[in-house]
């Protein structure tokens, strides 16, 4: 891999910090008030209204779904609009200008249809801006590479790790269509640097070429546009979609309405929901995950707020099982800038412990698993990571423990970590201390549980050997060398990885698992393709390339529904 470049930060890179500065610490109530006010109550009034849908429903799952998706719940509310005073025609109308919607509708102006892309921002790109690679097999950069993964071996693993929740004739049309998409994307003018490995995977993540001021996905998303426009297609940007339109059981088009207020009526018979999921969305996060954490950090750009799925299932849609998973990051120091140094510290494999003074995972983890270790971290309410002046001397002068995607690597300086970190601290948001009675104070925390943590962590250090969750000898370094710094962890998160039902032609099925003609899903709009974790320690990169094979499939199964 080429010398490690830092991405620039992206929109949703920066945090809130909803903390005081000093050891006074503001009590947060995000998720408090998320979970009593949408979640919990949500549950109990879907379980009300559910009940009579729960009983009639043959499928076990369907029926535990039927509260998840009770009409009383707001969380599904959609936005009213008005009547319509302008009309448009196209052959598919695309909800969405990010990575599914921008190779849906290059696709589909190859195959020779009319597309318009509808997106909410006043810019294309959506949160794959905030990709670096993406996963396939069989192209000249894994033969470079060394990769002897094969397709099928793929499919058999991915279906394994995820209880073969998804499904299977989806997974076989996707994985083997992975390797043309690459070639298909570098006659777009796309370009790839290589395929290299996450972790202790094989080497299958082709990392993008990147212009240094905009960072991969910015580049790559920018490639996409520019070919876009020399294909001709229409984009309406500051056009948010609010209505997908069906009369006599096929979709008819949308509703859209422009900057000033004009509704526009879009006659489509086809129409493809690539909205990016839910991850800004986290009312919604909560109400259908399992999420317990007080603290969650979207990584991504705004706009990702349901829109897809919840027009979709008001179209008649299903949910596929799974719609609560989240494509987690794992640990995220509250305030810290995605791609930045701080949040580079803050997934270094040094002490994380939970609201009791716990650990509650080998902290090392992260660096070949980071998908796992957010998921671990869903189920604690507080976590917080601690480390020494020993560890963030080694930072700046030697580089990180373990590699952060293409940020950082060991051996490479972390620019500018002191300078982030004293301005978490001048934030609030992480605490400088001497002493372990003060960092329970800053923290709120038990001093005498969190001494008895700390020594015993520091007894495994001693001992090169870490019992409770054997933790790498490399990684275990002692808690000894004041000042020590602790910061709350949010759970950090890139996207949602579950929604509607689509059968391997990436067309949505209703609650009787029929087509709904003409309504296609793809990205992270769509479900069916992961169990209740994402797969980055089998196929990194996966939700990015499906990102652009389902907006291919889309394309593709439209042409062929329109008989062109």
């Amino acid at each position: 891999m080429r010398d490690v470049l830092r991405m620039a930060s992206n929109e949703g890179g920066a945090k809130q910090h909803n903390r005081s500065s000093g050891h006074q610490k503001v009590q947060r109530n995000e998720r408090g008030t998320i979970m009593e006010m949408t979640r919990r109550n949500f549950v109990a009034s879907a379980a009300a209204a559910g009940t009579a849908a729960a009983v009639a429903s043959t499928f076990a799952p369907e029926a535990a779904q039927a509260k998840v998706i009770a009409e009383s719940s707001s969380v599904w509310d959609l936005d009213e609009v008005g009547e319509p005073t302008e009309e448009l025609e196209c052959d598919i109308a695309i909800i969405g200008a990010g990575g599914t919607g921008m190779a849906c509708a290059c696709q589909a102006k190859q195959l020779g249809l009319n597309p318009i892309v509808f997106e909410k921002r006043e810019v294309t790109g959506g949160s794959f801006i905030g990709t670096e690679g993406l996963f396939a097999l069989g192209t000249k950069y894994t033969e470079e590479s060394g990769c002897t993964l094969t397709v099928e071996e793929a499919i058999a693993n991915t279906m394994v790790y995820h209880h073969f929740i998804p499904n299977h004739k989806l997974y076989q049309r996707f994985f083997n269509q992975t390797a043309e998409t690459v070639q298909w994307l570098e006659d777009l003018g796309v370009g790839f640097q290589g395929a290299i490995a996450i972790g202790a995977g094989q080497k299958c993540w082709h990392v993008y070429e990147r212009d240094l001021e905009k960072g991969p996905g910015a580049t790559f998303q920018d490639s996409m546009r520019a070919a876009a426009e020399k294909l001709g297609v229409q984009i309406e940007l500051s056009t948010p979609v609010k209505k997908i339109l069906v009369e006599d059981g096929k979709v008819t088009g949308v509703l859209a309405q422009r900057e000033d207020g004009t509704v526009v009526r879009v006659n489509a018979p086809c129409v493809a929901c690539a909205t990016g999921g839910y991850p800004q969305n986290k009312d919604f996060l909560y109400a259908v995950s399992e999420t317990r954490n007080e603290l969650i950090l979207p990584q991504g750009v705004p706009g990702n707020d349901a829109d897809g799925i919840k027009m979709a299932r008001d179209a008649g849609a299903y949910m596929a099982e799974g719609l609560g998973t989240v494509m987690w990051c794992g640990p995220c120091l509250d305030g810290a800038v995605w791609t930045h140094m701080d949040y580079c510290a803050s997934v270094q494999p040094t002490l994380w412990i939970n609201g009791d003074c716990e650990r509650w995972i080998n902290e090392d983890r992260w660096i070949s698993d980071f998908a796992g270790v957010g998921l671990a971290q869903r189920n604690q309410d507080k976590t917080f990571t601690i480390f020494c002046e020993r560890d963030l001397t080694t930072w700046e002068e030697e580089g990180p423990y373990g590699m952060v995607f293409s940020f950082t690597s060991p051996g490479n300086p972390m620019v500018g970590v002191r300078e982030q970190i004293e301005d978490l601290i001048a934030g609030g948001t992480v605490f400088k201390c001497d002493t372990v009675e003060e960092m329970a104070e800053a923290e709120g925390l038990d001093a005498e549980a969190l001494k008895a943590c700390i020594d015993q962590y520091n007894s495994y250090c001693d001992e090169g050997h870490d019992p409770d969750f054997g933790k790498a000898a490399e990684h275990l370094r002692k808690m000894d060398e004041p000042p020590f710094y602790i910061g709350q962890i949010g759970d950090g998160y890139y996207t949602t990885c579950g929604g509607i039902m689509i059968n391997a032609n990436c067309e949505v099925e209703n609650e009787a698992h029929e087509v709904i003609p003409g309504l296609y899903a793809g990205g992270s709009d769509a479900g069916c393709l992961y169990g209740d974790s994402y797969d980055v320690s089998l196929a990194p990169g996966s939700q990015a390339s499906w990102a652009n094979n389902s907006g291919r499939i889309i394309a593709m199964e439209a042409a062929k529904y329109l008989g062109k």
